[in-house]
């Protein structure tokens, strides 16, 4: 039996710039530029990690933060179309063309859930609600309520100085006609907005899309977590 890939994925929209899943959650996606690795001192990355604090203390219940770093293997793509690019300039690119890096991305992504959602059971059913649909979905107010929430985090993390937030709209998170959106480069695991190849998900040996396979790495036992855990610790080769 054949089955769209619509009806299966949870997500039933993107409005106001944000993503509507199909039980009522609500998602305000941002793209972070954090500071380079081995850049700030100890005293920056303690004020790093109370502004994470404060920021996180202004959401408000039921809301979920979700941080996602995505590491691409990929090459350097040097620009040689530029007219006031110098001697020196030029030689720096050709030195460093397809040399080799692992590019990095950032993704904060912050979800309201409704209030009181209980698991549907057969002596709990959504047919004896009196409404199928979340109170938050029907509520403008109780919407702008949280995206003034999202609009406290983002100032807060920006005020810190350490790291700067960008809003992604709906034309981002949605796929046009020649660029590829975030949802679906998350679906299929492409690596480039211009990647119009959608592979197939098969799930017969682990999970894979298209020529890629995924492994999941979980932590689900405290043993499993470090001994020490605070804002930084000294990296040791």
């Amino acid at each position: 039996m054949e089955k769209m890939l619509n009806d299966l994925l949870p997500i039933m929209d993107v409005e106001h710039d944000c993503i509507l899943s199909k039980q009522g959650d609500v998602t305000v996606v941002f793209k972070a530029d954090l500071p380079e690795i081995f850049t700030l001192s100890d005293q920056e990355y303690e004020a790093f990690h109370q502004a994470w604090v404060k920021a996180i203390k202004v959401l408000p219940k039921f809301s979920v933060l979700y941080k996602q770093d995505w590491f691409l293997q990929t090459g350097h793509q040097p620009d040689f179309t530029k007219a006031d690019t110098s001697f020196l300039s030029r030689a720096s690119e050709q030195f460093f063309n397809e040399r080799p890096f692992l590019d990095h991305s950032c993704y904060i992504l912050l979800t309201k859930k409704p209030n009181n959602r209980k698991t549907a059971t057969s002596a709990y059913s959504s047919l004896l609600r009196r409404s199928i649909v979340p109170e938050e979905t029907l509520k403008p107010s109780l919407l702008q309520d949280f995206l003034d929430s999202t609009g406290q985090f983002k100032r807060i993390m920006e005020d810190s100085g350490f790291v700067k937030l960008t809003r992604l709209r709906e034309s981002e998170l949605w796929s046009g006609k020649r660029t590829m959106g975030m949802i679906e480069k998350y679906c299929y695991l492409s690596e480039r907005n211009d990647q119009y190849l959608m592979g197939d998900i098969n799930f017969q040996e682990g999970l894979q899309v298209g020529s890629k396979h995924c492994q999941l790495y979980t932590l689900g036992d405290a043993a499993d977590l470090p001994a020490l855990c605070g804002s930084r610790i000294n990296y040791d080769k």
